[in-house]
This record gives C-alpha cells, structure tokens and sequence, in this order.
C-alpha cells in the first residue's frame, strides 16, 4: 500500500448508548444527525495528507464565519498553516515504514512501570484503507 496521498474521513466511532460500546459509523449518517452541534461534526470534514518527504498534515477547512483578518494575523504569526485559500494544516505529525508496518509519532511521551513509551503509534490497513485513531479512512488523491 502507497500511504502518500490525500485520505478523508469514511467512517468515525461513537458511543452507542444501547449496547455501552463503540461502534463505526460512516460520516454522512454522523453529519445528518441533528442531535450533534456543528463543533462536535467539524472533525469529520478534516483530511489527512500524507507526504513524500515523511509529514502527516491534518487538514481542516476554514470555517465560512471565520474573520479574514483572524486567519490573516494567525498565518502571519506562524500560529496557522495554510494548505490552500479554504483548507488549514492543523496538526503535523511525522511518519514512517518500519519492517513493512506505517507508524506515525503520536508524541507521547513518559514510561510505564519504568518502561519509555514508544510515541510511534501502528497505522493499521482495512479493507477499504487505513485505520488512524478513531478513524477509517479511503485515499482520495
């Protein structure tokens, strides 16, 4: 599998009050739900650009309401990277193919029971792409 690419989001967990578990639903059922603010559904619309030269880049578009100067002022101050006019870069993250596996660095840091913690989390393959936290995602590009 070629991880290079621009990936989106196609199904997400949640909570299931019936059963207590989590449970995969495909995005488009969670974006209808009206019981959900527009905060809790902003996640959804985000992508993942995996690059050659080892980035994983959290895409997210920016908000319709979202002042102009506010982006402006962000960008400028290196607080915000833009991907294009409509999309932010909100989180950087580097990865890698080790003995055939994806990881990226999760940037936990600590021990456990006097054991260093590996920040470098498995990116796990499924039948229809890849599994990224919460996540199910299909390349797109």
């Amino acid at each position: 599998m070629n991880l290079v690419g621009l990936w989106k989001i196609r199904t997400a967990q949640q909570f299931d009050p019936k059963t207590l578990k989590l449970v995969d639903k495909n995005v488009e059922d969670i974006l209808a739900d009206e019981s959900l603010d527009d905060d809790e559904k902003q996640m959804l619309y985000a992508k993942f650009l995996f690059t050659e030269d080892g980035w994983m880049k959290t895409l997210l578009p920016i908000p319709e309401n979202a002042p102009k100067e506010e982006i402006e002022e962000a960008v400028a101050s290196g607080e915000v990277e833009m991907y294009d006019d409509k999309t932010m870069v909100i989180e950087k993250k580097a990865w890698k193919e080790e003995d055939g596996k994806f990881k990226y660095d999760s940037g936990t840091k600590g021990e456990v029971l006097g054991e260093a913690i590996d920040p470098w989390m498995e990116i796990t393959e499924t039948d229809s792409g890849i599994k990224l936290f919460t996540y199910v995602l299909e390349k797109v590009e």
